[in-house]
């Protein structure tokens, strides 16, 4: 009699630690439970970091982009203009059938221009432009101390040797890289370095037309039936603006050029305008 409770306390106990063991079911189902947690945390913790590294280089792009389009805008307000250079002047490639307005030359002596009823010398000009052998680079160049005068807007060949000559390897050239950042696509299709072009782009608006003045002193157009900007003429001067709108296409994770569609590109917009007088 005096051993049933040592039998039932046995027997308790026993079926206690039965209760406090894990089956093998149990087990494996833990084990998927925190795998399953673990590759949830590393998908997230990839999530934040990529979406980290965006955030950082769209504020990067952003501050590029910022910095470039204001330093073009002041040299285009600041730009000197007259009948002859009217300030600025878009230049274009055309490779196969596309167009490539990439380059935009200002006006900007850094005191009273020398010819304020001419031309622009060599040494007045500020020209923006992606770097041809590097396209990824946008530069800000000029050639300081340069008294050769620019050619004549007309003069094509003029204009592609001088154009030339200032996105050559010329050792007067002075170059001031804006940002490093600019979208690199192919002309072709292909990886070669020679068909990637720096996705910038300028257009030149002009009023009135460059056609619309050459009419008018040809005795063709009235100086009242002139296109002036917002209708700002007197009888013996009238008002003209030259208005330059630009884009550029920034590739915020700064990767090398590649011509690919897989970068992630943001584009930025911005123009300027510039306005002088016209005589009769």
């Amino acid at each position: 009699m005096c051993r049933l409770p040592k039998i039932a306390e046995s027997t308790a106990r026993r079926a206690r630690d039965a209760r406090a063991a894990l089956t093998l079911i149990e087990l494996l189902m833990a084990v998927s439970i925190l795998g399953i947690m673990a590759a949830a945390l590393s998908l997230l913790t990839s999530a934040v970091q990529v979406s980290s590294a965006y955030t950082e280089g769209y504020g990067t792009a952003l501050q590029h982009a910022r910095v470039s389009l204001e330093r073009i805008t002041r040299q285009v307000r600041e730009a000197a203009a007259n009948e002859n250079f009217p300030g600025t002047a878009v230049f274009y490639d055309t490779v196969q059938s596309w167009r490539f307005p990439d380059t935009l030359v200002v006006w900007h002596p850094t005191t009273a221009p020398a010819n304020p009823a001419g031309l622009p010398l060599y040494g007045e000009l500020v020209t923006f432009c992606p770097d041809p052998n590097t396209p990824n680079q946008l530069l800000e160049i000029t050639r300081p101390g340069d008294t050769r005068v620019a050619p004549a807007q007309t003069d094509a060949a003029g204009w592609q040797n001088l154009l030339a000559l200032i996105k050559g390897t010329d050792t007067a050239n002075h170059r001031v890289t804006l940002t490093g950042l600019l979208r690199v696509a192919s002309v072709d299709g292909s990886s070669a370095t020679s068909g990637l072009r720096g996705c910038v782009r300028f257009e030149l608006v002009m009023h009135p037309t460059a056609a619309e003045w050459a009419s008018y002193r040809a005795g063709t157009l009235a100086w009242q039936d002139i296109d002036w900007p917002q209708g700002i003429y007197g009888q013996q001067t009238g008002l003209s603006q030259s208005w330059v709108r630009m884009e550029l296409q920034l590739v915020p994770d700064g990767s090398s050029p590649s011509g690919t569609s897989a970068q992630q590109v943001v584009p930025f917009f911005g123009s300027a305008a510039l306005y002088f007088t016209l005589n009769q």
